[in-house]
């Protein structure tokens, strides 16, 4: 790259990264409060607290990826257009791929570390959440039983124990578990104790009875049980039965993995395609956004108002083919036709605005275009004045004495 496309290179990278560390931030903190009654309750130490969050940074971060670019990218263009730098460059014969260069180069660059984010950092920070949530869990069976009232483990799973017996057992267990739609599970048990299992915390019970109701037929069926394991891994978002989710097993065991595993024989088929099909397309929209804010953004612009234009055209374009692809890789794995759109709508995205951006086109609005524009949001302004007048001009009601 020459000294003008290292210029628009850093430029564009530090605004991103700004933006990035900015929303990732927000979006971060609105997860993390999804969780802070769980750890507080559970006594988890503020170290906890961090490391969840530390868990959640990867997948936000892949999630906010695209728009961090898009702005980053839209707002060096405009600034070097309201500073008339690009009117300077294009004046000194430089074309629109020295403007768009950089851009490119940074959105590719993005698109691999997003690459890399879905297929290693997220199913490490997935399973390790799990864990600090388990652990969170556990502990709350301990807080349980100096409280003696019901303590919540996850959404609909309820757990309320007697008392600690002096041999560290736990005396008169009771569960209540309602997160099946139409099933309520009741489980009661004499003793229990929390143990370890395969490197895990379960609760363990002993000499109790579980009630298991259809709350569509009102069928209600009771069987005593010898002993019972309840697993804190597998109150988290992991199929019935298995002992992770799709979110937290590696690429490779996912492609490779044998499938008369247990995960394979209790996770649905179309949960495993949508959980690969997601992570070998949302790598793409990084180039999308990046290719999309080139076009809408890239060349000098005399006119204002054209550029608020086409700035605001590419946000819109960028979230509405944002949007399809979140649609996409929902039901990406539930046929190869929605699969294939899974993918040809991002890459579809590229190859259009990459052409066109190779071919020196770029979106520009017409001054009639722009005239009527400002026409209509003029007559708005003056009908909505008119509006504000007559309101402040009638008169108010009061109180007679």
């Amino acid at each position: 790259m020459n000294l003008l496309e290292r210029y628009i290179f850093r430029r564009t990278f530090a605004l991103s990264m700004i933006t990035l560390a900015a929303t990732t931030m927000m979006v971060l903190v609105t997860q993390v409060l999804l969780y802070v009654n769980l750890l507080t309750a559970s006594g988890q130490a503020l170290l906890s607290f961090f490391a969840l969050a530390g868990t959640l940074i990867p997948p936000m971060t892949n999630l906010v990826l695209p728009f961090a670019l898009h702005i980053g990218a839209s707002q060096t263009l405009n600034g070097m257009n309201s500073d008339s730098e690009l009117a300077v460059i294009e004046a000194a014969g430089g074309s629109l791929w020295v403007q768009t260069k950089p851009i490119l180069l940074l959105a590719l660059a993005m698109s691999l570390t997003a690459l890399a984010i879905s297929n290693f950092a997220e199913p490490w920070a997935e399973r390790s959440k799990r864990e600090i949530l388990a652990k969170a869990r556990a502990d709350l069976i301990r807080f349980a039983v100096q409280s003696g009232t019901f303590q919540q483990l996850a959404p609909g799973l309820f757990v309320q124990i007697g008392q600690q017996l002096p041999s560290g057992e736990y005396d008169g267990i009771f569960i209540a578990d309602s997160r099946k739609r139409d099933t309520d599970l009741i489980y009661y048990a004499k003793r229990g104790a929390i143990q370890q299992l395969m490197g895990h915390d379960v609760l363990a019970l002993a000499d109790g009875e579980a009630q298991r109701r259809n709350t569509e037929t009102g069928e209600v069926s009771v069987i005593s049980f010898r002993t019972y394991v309840l697993d804190f891994n597998q109150l988290n978002a992991a199929p019935e039965g298995a002992n992770h989710s799709p979110k937290e097993v590696s690429t490779a065991f996912l492609l490779f993995g044998p499938r008369t595993d247990r995960f394979f024989a209790v996770t649905p088929p179309e949960e495993v395609r949508t959980e690969i099909y997601r992570r070998f397309s949302d790598w793409l929209y990084p180039l999308v956004y990046g290719t999309i804010a080139v076009f809408f953004a890239v060349g000098a612009r005399s006119n204002r108002q054209e550029r608020l234009w086409s700035l605001s055209a590419g946000i819109a374009l960028a979230l509405a083919v944002r949007g399809l692809g979140f649609f996409l890789v929902s039901v990406s794995g539930t046929g190869p036709a929605w699969a294939a759109l899974n993918f040809a709508v991002p890459i579809a995205s590229i190859v259009l605005f990459f052409t066109l951006v190779a071919m020196n086109k770029s979106l520009r609005f017409s001054s009639a275009w722009i005239d009527w524009s400002n026409a209509l949001g003029a007559a708005f302004m003056r009908r909505f004045g008119t509006l504000r007048q007559g309101e402040a001009a009638q008169p108010s009601g009061g109180t007679g004495g």
